[in-house]
């Protein structure tokens, strides 16, 4: 699905391998209480795409704190938060933040593509609530059936 969508949304699907993310936690570690906000921007780039939901969620964390305590960060911020989000699957946060970002960067190639892939896993997601919820009703439909003519016969 996502190769109809390369290059531009690669980073949605590709994670960093172990020893890139590594370094980046190293760096991000021996700063101690004094992280730049580039490094840990990176950081939190890294973490992202990490398959680990756990490190995705920490990301997600970083780049809010990013977003929220330094005004100047905050457009770099909005693509790998909408990105960050997508991973975890909250495709309304992911929406949220990727919309705001075409609203200023209207011809931005990356969060076109993101958007398709939101779209898409919101469809996909959709179609399989709606088999869901009618295999359900079908099995309740049974089953209620069943009840009814039991019933029935005993009176």
């Amino acid at each position: 699905m996502a190769s109809a969508h390369l290059p531009y949304a690669v980073d949605a699907e590709s994670p960093l391998k172990e020893s890139e993310l590594a370094v980046l936690r190293k760096q991000y570690e021996s700063e101690g209480g004094f992280v730049g906000v580039q490094t840990k921007f990176n950081y939190a780039w890294g973490l992202i795409k990490s398959n680990r939901r756990s490190e995705q969620q920490l990301g997600v964390r970083l780049l809010t704190e990013i977003f929220r305590d330094h005004t100047e960060r905050r457009r770099e911020c909005l693509y790998y938060l909408a990105l960050g989000h997508y991973r975890l699957g909250n495709y309304a946060e992911a929406r949220k933040y990727n919309e705001i970002l075409l609203e200023n960067e209207p011809g931005n190639t990356q969060a076109q593509c993101l958007r398709g892939l939101i779209d898409d896993k919101v469809a996909k997601e959709g179609i399989i609530g709606v088999a869901i919820v009618s295999g359900v009703a079908l099995t309740a439909g049974l089953v209620g059936s069943m009840l009814w003519k039991g019933l029935s016969r005993n009176r």
